[in-house]
């Protein structure tokens, strides 16, 4: 059973509403009337050279809705957002239009393929986030280094296929996390490569730090933590 987890997984996500980054080199105005937009760098990262680079396909959200339920969002990574240009690390500019209210950052859903292999990792962030009213906000740089799996440690990854999982590096690593603030370098960086932003008035409210015996826990316990159904199917991929 458990060949067919990984499965349900991009099944599970595929069902969700997937919105697109919320501004992009094309928009001309950035409304936060109703959603405000989050701004974030992630630095995916491997300690040596690889044919396999890390690329991030869409991050997830979660929050409780009214009446306790939990909803999911999931926000597709695009073009917009930065291009591979190096073996070792790569830095995305990543946006996401959000209602006021607070929300779990969950994870990080990608692949690192080379011919003739597809391998898909997942971040499991975990973070808690409030995203204040009609505000830009820049919420860090998450740094993310896929390196080898010591011990127990949370794979990086489904060990299932066997093949491209283990050939693109992915089943037998695990992640180390860091929240930095380089607003110094990213805002304006930010602001030179979507037009909308230039202007824009962008406060910096950090994310928590990561808290790695929180993903253990997570990943060892089936991912129960808040959304029973859907990190249970990644958990036993993941096994």
């Amino acid at each position: 059973m458990r060949r067919f987890a990984w499965i349900a997984v991009l099944f599970l996500v595929g069902c969700a509403n997937m919105a697109p980054m919320a501004v992009n080199k094309q928009t001309k105005n950035v409304d936060v009337s109703s959603k405000s937009v989050i701004l974030m760098t992630l630095d995916l990262a491997r300690p040596t050279p690889s044919r396999y680079v890390p690329h991030p396909l869409w991050v997830d959200f979660t929050r409780k809705d009214g009446q306790g339920k939990l909803e999911r969002q999931v926000f597709q990574v695009d073009g917009d957002s930065g291009t591979i240009s190096s073996k070792v690390h790569n830095k995305f500019l990543l946006r996401f239009a959000l209602e006021p209210g607070k929300y779990e950052m969950k994870t990080v859903f990608g692949n690192a393929n080379a011919f003739p292999f597809n391998g898909f990792f997942q971040v499991p962030l975990l973070m808690e986030i409030n995203v204040p009213p009609k505000t830009i906000a820049y919420v860090g740089r998450v740094n993310a280094l896929m390196r080898p799996r010591v011990g127990n440690e949370f794979r990086a990854g489904s060990v299932i296929p066997l093949i491209d999982q283990a050939a693109a590096g992915v089943s037998g690593s695990t992640f180390d996390i860091t929240v930095v603030d380089a607003s110094k370098e990213d805002v304006p960086e930010f602001k030179s490569t979507f037009a909308s932003l230039e202007a824009a008035d962008i406060q910096t409210e950090l994310l928590p730090p990561f808290d790695r015996n929180r993903a253990q826990s997570w990943w060892e316990n089936d991912g129960k933590e808040k959304e029973p159904a859907d990190s249970n199917s990644i958990k036993q991929a993941q096994k």
